[in-house]
């Protein structure tokens, strides 16, 4: 008996599939609210990017991390004598973020990455400032 998998138009089937999940579509992404939709709502901060699959699952895994380091970096916030400017969670945070907004440049549309050029927003994720006279 022949398995499914030796049958000729399976393997079609298989590049079609293969080719549906490399081919770009557009998404929206919200930073603020932890999103990738397939759909433009209401939320203001949606950021346009055109990926594939697995560059999607990517943008997912990255605003989750970035969720699990805004907790962090929110209990820490908490301490009164402890500066956030001395503290290793606020780097990783901000590293997380550059992270984020480096892929969503690179995914972005035309309009997504002027938006962000202009927004500097990864400049001023390398440089927080805490050089500045008062972060000592």
């Amino acid at each position: 008996m022949d398995r499914p998998s030796d049958k000729p138009g399976d393997n079609l089937s298989a590049d079609r599939q293969d080719e549906r999940q490399n081919e770009k579509q557009l998404y929206y992404v919200s930073v603020s609210a932890g999103t990738v939709s397939r759909h433009e709502s209401q939320v203001s901060d949606q950021l346009m990017v055109l990926a594939t699959e697995r560059e999607k699952d990517q943008l997912e895994t990255l605003l989750a991390i970035k969720e699990d380091q805004t907790e962090r970096t929110f209990l820490r916030g908490m301490i009164p004598y402890k500066s956030a400017d001395h503290d290793p969670a606020t780097d990783q945070y901000n590293e997380r973020m550059l992270d984020l907004y480096r892929t969503i440049f690179r995914l972005g549309t035309e309009e997504t990455r002027r938006h962000l050029i202009h927004m500097d927003i990864l400049n001023v994720l390398k440089d927080p400032d805490t050089h500045l006279p008062g972060y000592h």
